[in-house]
């Protein structure tokens, strides 16, 4: 009898142990002593009939919530992944309360009521550092918690930017850009995202689904008009873009930007078009002086078919000249349409602007 009481001892003075390890980390929490709650849950739970309870598991719910978004570097230094560490023991409280009572409610409302603000503090603390991939798994937390705040998005954009981590970046961006923000973030955040579909990601039609989107929501923001003009022009689709950038003269008339551009774009399709028609010419005997009245027709009309599209560049190239007087390179393409189309009083007009500001 005496030596079964004494094999008793020892392991009622374990469960004792481990019921006080419990009891104290929730004492060192209420005194801010972090460190040493860390040290007394982690302790408790490595006994296997405490990590049966639920109340343990909330405990370290609460401790490593608290150390997440501790301000102060000592203890939110304790553990990087503490948000998610305090997530999963809050589930795991939750998960030993079949009945949905006792604990299980108090780590639901612990999960909502504290655990966003220790993640996102703690996501931020980490960016501070330039610790980019543990801040975001902080801020992925928190947009478990709560996925309808902006506040995990945005920093987390900003971190998965900072880290290089596009497919990151892209999953939090689009997320962001969907939700109520203010004109400026959406600008400035669409904007990037535009720039990571296009460049990085080498996904250009998701860089023009993206911005078609943005230029609907914000008509009046000439950002988004101009990325989505270059995005054309890298595309080397010069009739989308002459269409889309008189689109955009409606929207902005006192703008430089889309009348010249649609001159440049005309201007070069002459330019491409008088390529193709010179080899033609050539390979027709269609140069030189021609006497043949057969050949000096279909001359004519090749040579009308540069004229059309110089044509078409002109007014807009003359809009460009009269928003923004003096420069330059519109001003020389001015002179050489001119010339080309025979107008000789424009031409000597547009080279006596051009002597004027000191270019020739």
């Amino acid at each position: 009898m005496k030596k079964t009481i004494l094999i008793l001892l020892p392991m009622l003075f374990v469960g004792f142990l481990a019921k006080a390890q419990v009891g104290l980390a929730s004492v060192s929490l209420q005194e801010g002593k972090l460190d040493k709650a860390k040290e007394a849950i982690d302790k408790a739970l490595q006994n296997e009939k405490d990590a049966q309870k639920s109340k343990a598991w909330f405990t370290k719910g609460e401790v490593y919530s608290a150390i997440a978004g501790s301000p102060i570097p000592n203890f939110h230094n304790l553990d990087k992944q503490a948000s998610k560490t305090a997530l999963v023991a809050y589930k795991k409280a939750m998960e030993l309360e079949p009945q949905k009572k006792g604990y299980y409610k108090d780590a639901e409302n612990a999960i909502k009521s504290k655990l966003f603000n220790s993640a996102i503090n703690q996501g931020i603390n980490l960016y501070k550092k330039q610790d980019y991939k543990n801040s975001m798994s902080a801020l992925d937390v928190a947009i478990e918690v709560n996925p309808n705040d902006t506040t995990g998005f945005y920093i987390g954009s900003i971190a998965s930017l900072a880290d290089k981590d596009y497919d990151k970046f892209i999953t939090y961006t689009e997320k962001l850009v969907d939700m109520k923000i203010d004109n400026l973030t959406y600008r400035d955040f669409t904007y990037q995202l535009a720039k990571i579909y296009s460049g990085e990601k080498k996904e250009h039609a998701k860089a023009i689904t993206l911005l078609e989107k943005a230029v609907q929501k914000q008509p009046k923001e000439v950002l988004f008009w101009q990325t989505l003009a270059e995005l054309y022009e890298q595309l080397d689709d010069k009739d989308k873009s002459i269409e889309f950038y008189k689109k955009a003269m409606v929207q902005f008339p006192t703008e430089v930007w889309y009348p010249r551009a649609i001159g440049y774009a005309y201007y070069n399709k002459a330019v491409a078009v008088n390529k193709e028609i010179t080899k033609k010419k050539e390979a027709e005997g269609l140069t030189g002086t021609l006497k043949d009245p057969k050949k000096q027709q279909k001359a004519k009309e090749y040579n009308d078919m540069v004229d059309a599209e110089l044509k078409k560049a002109l007014p807009y190239l003359e809009k460009a000249d009269q928003l923004k007087p003096n420069e330059f390179e519109t001003m020389d393409i001015l002179r050489v349409i001119y010339e080309s189309l025979g107008m000789k009083d424009k031409k000597a007009e547009m080279d006596k602007k051009i002597k004027a500001i000191g270019k020739e």
